[in-house]
């Protein structure tokens, strides 16, 4: 059940690569695992998403290059009145 809640709340980190120094402080950081180093393109990525915590903002702290983003309180808060009307329950 949670894990499907989960699913429908939008809180996760995005990195805009023309600021990411690619430092690894947002995998270092990270309490939850959510960042992982993809060799190929020698950056770090967003790769699981869903093990973020919402309302955790530690890698958007942490990264002083201002290169990680979180949703805005809005849309954190357009999303959880969204389930609380019931609309995000399918």
């Amino acid at each position: 059940m949670l894990d499907s809640l989960r699913k429908k709340i939008p809180w996760f980190p995005n990195i805009d690569y023309r600021l990411c120094r690619k430092d690894l402080r947002c995998l270092n950081y990270c309490p939850h695992d959510v960042f992982d180093w993809d060799p190929k393109t020698g950056r770090p990525v967003v790769a699981h998403p869903l093990r973020c915590s919402p309302g955790c903002q530690i890698c958007l702290e942490s990264c002083d290059a201002g290169a990680l983003s979180l949703p805005t309180k809005e849309e954190f808060q357009d999303a959880f009145e969204t389930l609380r009307a019931g609309q995000g329950t399918e």
